[in-house]
């Protein structure tokens, strides 16, 4: 995908996002085009929880120490590298992120997932891994 493409498909995507959940933050999570957050019901309106609908194309390896997510894949196939495992889901499948274990994702045709999270999603809580280290 050249440059331009990929810079088409970023504004698509947040364009899509704004147009279906009207005044909700929307955001490039890691500012490079792979993926994308729409905050449904953030963690500040209730600490207990938060959900969210992501645009998943690549993600960046991951932890969390307490927060668990349960994510719904709702358009799309997303691969989900979870500990040693590798997860393959389709639209309507479910699968749980328990605290502490690594995952990131990829999909070849940007899947749509509403992640809901228990506590709420915090930056403190996000932990980006070097799999190298690990």
């Amino acid at each position: 995908m050249s440059q331009k493409e990929h810079i088409q498909r970023a504004r698509r995507i947040l364009s899509e996002l704004q147009q279906l959940y009207p005044g909700k933050a929307v955001f490039d999570l890691t500012g490079d085009g792979t993926h994308f957050v729409c905050e449904i019901e953030p963690t500040p309106d209730h600490p207990k929880y938060d959900r969210a609908i992501e645009v998943m194309i690549k993600t960046r390896p991951h932890k969390h120490r307490v927060m668990t997510q349960y994510y719904t894949v709702l358009k799309g196939s997303l691969t989900l590298h979870y500990g040693s495992k590798i997860v393959a889901l389709q639209k309507g499948e479910k699968f749980t992120v328990e605290p502490n274990t690594v995952h990131w994702a990829e999909s070849t045709d940007e899947a749509w997932v509403e992640i809901y999270s228990e506590p709420g999603w915090t930056a403190e809580d996000h932990i980006v891994v070097d799999l190298e280290k690990e």
